[in-house]
């Protein structure tokens, strides 16, 4: 028997749609003369839709389509208890470190029917604790914590990245830190510099006490002496990119020579690069300058960044990776460990009137 269809417009081509009213899934079920239950089982794909012909599912695809119907999430999700919501949440996204771990993050779960809903606590533990609950009480599935650890279990599962500590209840996706440092202090060296400046993570970020910790066992190795008066720590600001800028212009003041300089990240290595030029000094003639992740800008930067490559958008895809396999209670589940590359630029060269390299510039195997 040939079923009537309804229009669902009067002033429109049914290819248009109706922009005024939303398509519902029962406007959509009067116009094709097939119930509510019907259509949503062929919608889902799930396997009992495999019992309805396949000219009746390609029609309902091919109206759902044209007509512009989009289901309703909160009803499907209260349909099959799930919400595919994931909360993604660190101190703040405004600088590439975050931006793309959230990238390769994001990637990943193309095509999964999971979605990521971000939020920024500027380093405020409330304000971290309330995203937190926010996004359990909506009913996400999973949490993507980057550089924000809460002092509970959220209850839900939850991957972290760049936290200085691993609760039980999570699973870590961190970087070898110390094989890093190695990797960009041995390079300076390598170059025959000795009077080598640090500038130092913030107070609190997850990597600065493990990094710090790297520089010291490193210098102590290559037997590089780590001046007070040349090690600052960075500020915690609203503005990125004047930490570096700060710093620099602190280990300026005291006169004391260096030839290079060791930045915690790309984000304060280049703008200390601003700083060394604004007081006179060449990027690398006078001070050779090292970062550390590789961010996009690295790349371009003037002169482009010597840094320590971290696989940013492998490690938020990593992350994706075992929240999935977390959710399908997978007990292979494992912390993991990435091992960073020195990506060699222009921002590094000898210093002035260097040691010939069999004169003191030697480079040493890794330890590791």
């Amino acid at each position: 028997m040939q079923l009537k269809r309804k229009s669902l417009t009067a002033s429109k081509p049914e290819s248009e749609g109706d922009s005024g009213n939303r398509i519902t899934l029962r406007k959509l079920a009067e116009h094709l003369g097939l119930s509510r239950t019907t259509i949503s089982t062929i919608l889902n794909d799930v396997p009992e839709a495999t019992r309805f012909p396949e000219e009746t599912r390609r029609r309902v695809v091919e109206s759902a389509k044209k007509l512009g119907y989009r289901p309703n999430y909160f009803a499907r999700s209260l349909g099959r208890k799930r919400s595919y919501l994931i909360g993604v949440i660190a101190p703040d996204f405004g600088n590439g470190y975050e931006g793309a771990l959230l990238s390769g993050f994001e990637r990943r779960l193309l095509n999964t029917g999971y979605a990521a809903f971000v939020s920024n606590h500027f380093w405020s533990p409330s304000l971290l604790q309330r995203h937190v609950e926010t996004l359990c009480d909506r009913g996400a599935e999973g949490l993507l914590l980057i550089d924000s650890t809460p002092s509970e279990s959220p209850g839900i599962p939850a991957v972290t990245i760049c936290t200085d500590r691993s609760p039980k209840w999570s699973t870590r996706v961190s970087i070898d830190n110390a094989f890093g440092i190695w990797e960009a202090i041995n390079h300076l060296v390598g170059l025959g510099h000795r009077e080598i400046a640090f500038i130092k993570g913030p107070e609190g970020n997850g990597d600065t006490e493990d990094r710090w910790n790297a520089v010291l066992g490193t210098c102590k190795k290559l037997a590089v002496r780590v001046d007070p008066r040349l090690t600052v720590q960075l500020e915690r600001l609203e503005r990125h990119a004047e930490e570096g800028r700060i710093a620099a212009q602190k280990l300026l003041r005291p006169g004391k020579r260096f030839t290079a300089l060791v930045a915690y990240n790309d984000i304060s290595a280049l703008s200390a690069m601003t700083a060394l030029r604004e007081a006179g000094h060449k990027v690398p003639e006078d001070i050779s300058v090292m970062g550390f992740d590789d961010i996009e800008f690295a790349s371009i930067a003037y002169p482009p960044l010597t840094t320590i490559r971290q696989p940013l958008h492998e490690m938020g895809a990593a992350a994706a990776e075992l929240l999935l396999r977390k959710f399908v209670n997978d007990e292979s589940v494992r912390n993991i460990c990435v091992r960073p590359e020195l990506v060699v630029r222009s921002s590094t060269c000898p210093p002035p009137l260097a040691l010939p390299r069999g004169a003191g510039g030697r480079t040493f195997k890794s330890p590791r």
